[in-house]
């Protein structure tokens, strides 16, 4: 295998990388009747793992963007796996919180290991810091930024980010700071009030974004004290009488609440003698109906349980002939499944390899010179994907990581 860059692109920290294959990695193509090999990049810098690529290998051709300065190696071999393309894109790339789910490069041996795959070839591109991106002002990176948890990698990831810090997020940082500010009010409001509670931090009502919900309650909830139950040194009150309780908010509250519904019974509940006699009959022929429902059903439960024995009898050959009949066809009809399923993944097989037995003249070394540029590939393999890359390469900029 043989990697090649280019190198008149000063100034840029986005370069294409082409690649070619010997005959000797052709052949093994070949024999092993691998449908889907693809070229698995790992991009290191100062021997930390800082980037990943998988590219079909017939592309030809990709860009990686560089996102930190100095010396950056690009390692590169082939993998496949016939079965899935699902299964080969998240063994090699696959995440989690951290990070790569599967480490291949070994630090120590500076090269890529355990990638079962085959060939390998690496190559160093220079970055210097002047190539990077521009930094934003800082108010406006707090801004546009504000929804993400992650910096942009470039200037298109910013931009599309700066539409919408100028267009929709302005209303919706009003409405969240109306609600947070709601939320906190309360929230203080139910500590002092409620709780009688101490040390309640009013400062995140008027600062949504430097403090956090927590803020308003942790101190009082840690290191402060309920009034009608502790004094200032925090020792319990011994003259925490019943009066305590009875002027406590709560008690008023729930005081002032019975009285309210009182007065709305008062007026507008009891509406005469006539509708105590009214709400007489209809317990009582609910009473009855339901003893009538009660004794019906007692009666149908006697009767299926002296008769579905008998039922289950009569019923349980006939049903286990059935079963054994509709398991037959089932397992005929997924044997023939399974035997279609296989002629077509072969059919697929053979198309997928004489497919790329066309495109091996294009990736073998001895097709003529590399040259890493989208110009200089076969019209058929100027894609749209590449295409945008290309322009992607002369317009965005990535910032330094």
């Amino acid at each position: 295998m043989k990697l090649v860059t280019n190198s008149d692109t000063a100034g840029n920290p986005t370069v294409a990388i082409r690649w070619c294959l010997v005959p000797e990695e052709i052949a093994y193509l070949k024999d092993k009747k691998i449908s889907n090999p693809h070229i698995f990049l790992v991009i290191v810098n100062n021997k930390k793992q800082v980037g990943r690529q998988l590219i079909p290998i017939s592309d030809l051709m990709t860009y990686v963007s560089f996102r930190r300065a100095g010396d950056n190696t690009v390692f590169a071999t082939i993998v496949w796996d016939n079965d899935s393309l699902k299964d080969l894109r998240k063994y090699y790339m696959g995440k989690y919180k951290y990070g790569y789910k599967n480490s291949f490069y070994d630090k120590d041996l500076d090269t890529i290991t355990d990638t079962n795959g085959y060939g390998l070839d690496a190559i160093t591109v220079n970055v210097s810091a002047d190539f990077f991106a521009p930094e934003p002002a800082e108010w406006e990176k707090k801004w546009v930024n504000l929804w993400f948890e992650t910096k942009p990698k470039d200037q298109c990831q910013f931009r599309k980010r700066r539409i919408l810090a100028y267009t929709i997020q302005p209303f919706l940082v009003l409405l969240y700071i109306i609600w947070l500010t709601l939320f906190r009010a309360l929230s203080a409001l139910f500590l002092v009030v409620i709780r009688t509670r101490t040390k309640v931090n009013f400062a995140p009502i008027i600062h949504p974004f430097k403090n956090d919900n927590e803020d308003v309650w942790h101190e009082s909830l840690n290191a402060g004290r309920n009034i009608y139950l502790r004094k200032k040194d925090n020792t319990e009150r011994e003259d925490y009488t019943i009066a305590g309780v009875l002027f406590h908010p709560i008690t008023i509250i729930v005081l002032s609440a019975i009285l309210l519904i009182i007065d709305l019974a008062g007026t507008e509940i009891f509406l005469g003698w006539w509708s105590y006699l009214l709400g007489a009959l209809v317990v009582g022929v609910s009473v009855i109906v339901l003893v009538l429902i009660i004794s019906v059903l007692g009666e149908v439960v006697k009767w299926l349980a002296g008769n579905i024995k008998s039922w289950r009898k009569k019923t349980s050959v006939s049903k286990q002939k059935s079963k054994l009949s509709r398991r037959q066809k089932k397992l005929a009809r997924q044997a023939e499944a399974n035997r279609l399923a296989e002629a077509a993944k072969q059919l697929a097989l053979q198309a997928e390899l004489e497919k790329l037995k066309k495109e091996f003249a294009l990736i073998s070394c001895n097709g003529g010179p590399l040259v890493p540029k989208l110009a200089a590939l076969p019209k058929e393999k100027r894609t749209i994907h590449l295409r945008f890359l290309d322009l992607k390469a002369r317009v965005c900029k990535p910032f330094a990581g």
